[in-house]
């Protein structure tokens, strides 16, 4: 199930032990009221399903939302006002905030700011003073514990438009974007494991090139990396330099948000559509000049279903370019249907999408996800904030998952019918394929799929592709069953790689640099990211992909993915702790990486942060 009407960034979202879509939403059109010569509120309702907030873990579920605002000629960030926001009216129809038996009940909800360092108008000018801004807020349960889905109308958010350059004579129009977000929090945990190099490549450990010893963090204090025998610094066996992540390096310890899913290829479409045409080139895997209606973004092809499933199409050149999704290739792009349904004793319907609009955005470099970080108010996650999120406070487990067990149930079926045939889905093994309801038939926890000899990213074949996102859970999943992490985070192992700031890099910004500076939503003329402390050159190994990637010494052919249907090798890829792959040495900017790793988009915020 997925979004009923405006924006929203994550389509597919799900909650980790009671599993079905979260349809997270915008229910209908913002209302923007003037107060006085400055400040507007900003008026709507949002809507989710399977929200929670739990004891044991601690931690809960909350919606990230962000305001664009329309200038006349594009759309800019709107910065939020410190205080005022209503985060919800239980006086208003149809508020609900169920618990996991449908009880209709009317728990408060509450928020927090998102600050970043922006500033007063929306262009940057190396002469104006930035200041603190707030780009977004969280909002989630206040005090209750317990599941079920929320309807929350009368969420306020106040805007003093006049710092940006409006009147009170403006027509004052916005786009409002939500996005499910995990809460993180606070606490020790352990990095690396305790397998082999072989099963583990290049884990980290606190011990110098031995496994077995993983690096305690207990604190956001620096960390020396270095090549040591010693339980105070970090290494490991390969990708690493020696050098300090000082004590603003995000290392994990501190209280974290990260999205819940990969972003989907609808809410990246959403994302373009937002941007001038200059920053729509700069984010495409094609030249858009060159792309006509229909063509795909990553090679400008039309009227063919594109490799790895990547389905976002230019839908409209004139007069502004517009980007949508269209799986069954048929020039009718975002289609849905209307499900009807209960939710917490009270009828309801959404539209579910049939058009490949929840399946993992694909053919994304680093440079695309800072740029969408960046837009949306949040940055990229370090490689320790990866672990954390994955294993949460639990002691290492050897071969671990990032669901907790030694054992992948992988999809071992070829996604396509015959080898380049793109149209010949194979409905058998995926059904409802590209609808919000797609799953694999049986019970399989991780996307990684492999045919005779061929798998997921093998260069020449193109057997398959990332799934839609949460796909292996269901009402009944457990947390192994459907993937999920501690925190109850999905598809950390499986479906597309999480790109992370890798600690492998001490000289090229931001590598071991890196301070946890969060996005402005405002972006370069060029589409690329401009927040200070984010700018890199192209070069590696400034990143790197943790999750579903190939380990070290695999090569790619019929060997795949780290598996060989003669040879019979162990399936590596997905450990929490395996860290070394062929990636590292990719350039930033490449998007053609499917041959070693499928690059998606995951993005994280510091809790609490004012920088």
């Amino acid at each position: 199930m997925r979004r009923a009407t405006l924006l929203a960034l994550a389509a597919v979202l799900l909650f980790p032990f009671g599993l079905s879509a979260n349809n997270i939403r915008i229910v209908g059109t913002p209302a923007v009221a003037k107060k006085n010569d400055s400040i507007a509120a900003i008026t709507f309702t949002v809507a989710w399903d399977n929200s929670w907030k739990s004891s044991k873990p601690a931690n809960y579920d909350a919606a990230w939302i962000y305001v664009k605002c329309w200038d006349g000629d594009q759309w800019n960030h709107a910065y939020l006002a410190d205080t005022g926001h209503t985060p919800g009216n239980n006086d208003l129809p149809g508020y609900r905030v169920t618990n996991r038996e449908g009880t209709k009940k009317k728990f408060a909800m509450t928020y927090e700011l998102g600050k970043s360092v922006v500033y007063k108008q929306w262009h940057v000018d190396p002469d104006e003073d930035s200041v603190i801004g707030n780009v977004g807020l969280f909002l989630y349960r206040k005090d209750s514990l317990g599941a079920g889905d929320v309807v929350v109308p009368g969420v306020s958010l106040l805007w003093n438009y006049a710092e940006q350059g409006f009147t009170s004579d403006d027509d004052l129009v916005v786009k409002v974007f939500a996005v499910e977000m995990v809460y993180v929090p606070q606490g020790e945990f352990y990095l690396g494991g305790m397998g082999t190099q072989a099963s583990q490549p290049a884990s980290f450990t606190a011990n110098s090139n031995k496994f077995g010893f993983p690096y305690y963090v207990a604190s956001e204090k620096a960390i020396t990396v270095a090549n040591n025998a010693s339980d105070t610094t970090l290494w490991s066996t390969a990708g690493m330099v020696a050098g300090t992540l000082s004590a603003d390096f995000p290392k994990g310890y501190q209280a974290f948000y990260i999205m819940k899913y990969e972003l989907t290829q609808e809410a990246y479409a959403d994302f373009l559509n937002t941007l001038n045409q200059g920053q729509q080139d700069g984010r495409i895997q094609g030249v858009l000049a060159n792309i006509g209606v229909g063509g795909h973004i990553w090679d400008g092809a039309a009227n063919s279903l594109a490799a790895w499933r990547n389905y976002i199409e230019v839908s409209q050149r004139a007069p502004t370019v517009v980007f949508s999704v269209d799986a069954n290739n048929n020039n009718k792009w975002n289609e849905t249907t209307t499900v009807a349904r209960t939710v917490g004793g009270v009828a309801d319907s959404c539209a579910m999408g049939i058009d490949g609009q929840d399946v993992a955005v694909n053919f994304v470099s680093m440079y695309d996800l800072l740029a969408y970080a960046d837009f949306a108010g949040l940055r990229p996650m370090t490689e320790l904030e990866y672990e954390k999120a994955c294993r949460g406070n639990r002691p290492v487990v050897n071969d671990e998952y990032a669901w907790g067990s030694v054992t992948m149930t992988y999809f071992n079926t070829a996604f396509h019918d015959g080898w380049g045939a793109y149209f010949g889905y194979s409905t058998a093994r995926i059904p409802d394929i590209n609808k919000g309801s797609e799953h694999v038939a049986d019970d399989y926890n991780c996307g990684a799929t492999h045919g005779i000899y061929y798998v997921w990213w093998e260069n020449n074949r193109m057997l398959s592709a990332p799934l839609r996102v949460g796909c292996f859970a269901d009402s009944t999943s457990t947390r192994a069953a459907a993937g999920a992490t501690y925190w109850g985070v999905m598809n950390m192992s499986d479906n597309c790689s999480e790109l992370c700031i890798s600690v492998g890099n001490a000289t090229v910004a931001p590598g071991q640099k890196f301070i946890g500076v969060h996005g402005d939503g405002q972006l370069l003329a060029n589409g690329n990211a401009d927040v200070t402390g984010w700018a890199i050159v192209d070069v590696a190994p400034y990143y790197i992909p943790r999750g579903m990637t190939f380990p070290s010494g695999v090569a790619i052919g019929n060997v795949g993915w780290g598996y060989n249907g003669l040879a019979g090798q162990v399936l590596t890829a997905g450990m929490i702790s395996s860290r070394y792959q062929y990636a590292h040495g990719y350039i930033p900017s490449r998007r053609d990486t499917h041959g070693a790793f499928m690059p998606g988009i995951r993005c994280v915020r510091t809790a609490k942060a004012a920088k």
